[in-house]
């Protein structure tokens, strides 16, 4: 396995050149540092709002009312003044108190799972971008001994030339094969910079911070378990099946609800009333108010309520039957991509260096024409190339089967 073990990374920004160093990093430290990246910390804000909207939903809604007045008293003798105190009290009838607390509930569990679903989705993200940057590391490690090689090549090409041993033809197919291995190394130095960029975007470091892969490629895992056991599996755990039941709990909540605050509230109250005048009355009256639902009792929300209960119910069966499909297919691809690593020679593609060193002994021993040199040497790149691209095909498969049946995804 090839790997690098840069310290510096060179960022070339408008023709300008910064030297910025980079923070080597395990894929375990990745993947804790992704726990508490921003994203993760917003599920968990969110999930303390919902608490607090749950704590206050099981309070009373009303909140005593005292009332006061004073006014003259006139009609009947002397105008004197009249003093008036009430405190009053709405009553909660109709379950709405319970009804409440249980939407809050519901609702509370939603942001548990949305941040369960956040926690999941990160864990899978950084595993890729990591993985998916050890194997451009040794992509750029190829292609930087490739491009060793060609110019070497070349340069001996143009030796043999000034002695009268090559043609011009093949020192010019030297000379171009040598800028197209540089050519490819630039490419691959991009591809490995924004690899390292979308993992530290992964993990939530700086703008400006660096970040170094360090580690081998991890070998393709077999199946945890087979196709109707990984289905049973999603259907039973994934985020998204328990945010769709979850849906449907909150949608019946609201159900009741809406029922609840479609009933009427009554008003309890206790008044007391004092004039001085003739020989100083009092007065103490108890008040009963209670409104009359002749014209709304909360229909339209009531309707709409039990029609997002239908849809809920649609929405579950419909998340069941796309999450049973991405599963399968998930399995699918990654055994395919699996199947495609496997049907390398490890022990011919890791030892590239070695072999393309051994065709150019061979081409100057007289073993091999310099067609067949050109040819042995592309055939063998490619190869590499090949195998390093299924390398991140199964890295890809691998983080698709994680995410659809929330396996592992570290194994």
């Amino acid at each position: 396995m090839y790997k690098t073990t840069m310290a510096l990374a060179v960022v070339g920004t408008l023709g300008l050149t910064t030297t910025t160093r980079a923070e080597p990093i395990t894929i375990d430290q990745a993947l804790e540092r992704a726990a508490r990246r921003p994203s993760v910390q917003i599920t968990s804000l969110d999930l303390d709002a919902a608490r607090a909207h749950a704590q206050g939903a099981a309070l009373p809604i009303h909140n005593p009312e005292l009332s006061g007045g004073a006014g003259p008293q006139f009609g009947s003798g002397a105008v004197s003044l009249q003093l008036q105190l009430g405190l009053s009290q709405t009553l909660e009838l109709g379950g709405k108190r319970a009804a409440r607390i249980r939407l809050s509930e519901a609702q509370t569990r939603a942001a548990e799972i949305a941040k369960r679903d956040g926690l999941l989705r990160v864990r899978v993200e950084t595993w890729r971008a990591f993985e998916r940057a050890l194997v451009l590391q040794d992509r750029l490690a190829t292609r930087r001994e490739v491009e060793a090689l060609a110019t070497a090549l070349a340069a001996a090409m143009r030796n043999g030339a000034q002695a009268g041993g090559a043609t011009r033809l093949r020192v010019n197919v030297a000379i171009a094969e040598a800028g197209r291995a540089t050519q490819e190394r630039i490419t691959a130095e991009a591809e490995y910079a924004a690899a390292r960029a979308t993992l530290a975007e992964a993990i939530g470091a700086g703008p400006r911070d660096q970040v170094e892969p360090l580690g081998a490629v991890a070998d393709p895992a077999g199946l945890p378990a087979n196709a109707d056991a990984l289905v049973a599996r999603a259907l039973r755990d994934h985020p998204a099946i328990i945010r769709a039941d979850n849906a449907q709990r909150i949608a019946q909540a609201k159900v009741t609800d809406a029922d609840a605050r479609g009933s009427v509230d009554v008003t309890l109250g206790v008044g007391y009333a004092y004039a001085p005048d003739p020989d100083g009355a009092h007065a103490v009256v108890g008040t009963l108010s209670v409104p009359l639902p002749v014209r709304n009792r909360n229909q339209g929300e009531r309707a709409a309520a039990r029609i997002d209960v239908k849809r809920a119910e649609v929405e579950r069966a419909y998340e069941a039957v796309e999450l049973e499909r991405a599963v399968r297919l998930a399995i699918e691809n990654y055994q395919r991509a699996r199947a495609a690593v496997a049907g390398f020679d490890i022990g011919v593609t890791e030892r590239l260096d070695d072999n393309l060193a051994a065709a150019q002994d061979a081409f100057a021993q007289g073993g091999l024409d310099f067609v067949e040199l050109t040819m042995i040497q592309r055939d063998l790149i490619a190869s590499r190339v090949a195998f390093l691209d299924a390398r991140l095909a199964v890295v890809d498969a691998w983080a698709e089967l994680a995410l659809a049946t929330t396996i592992e995804v570290n194994p």
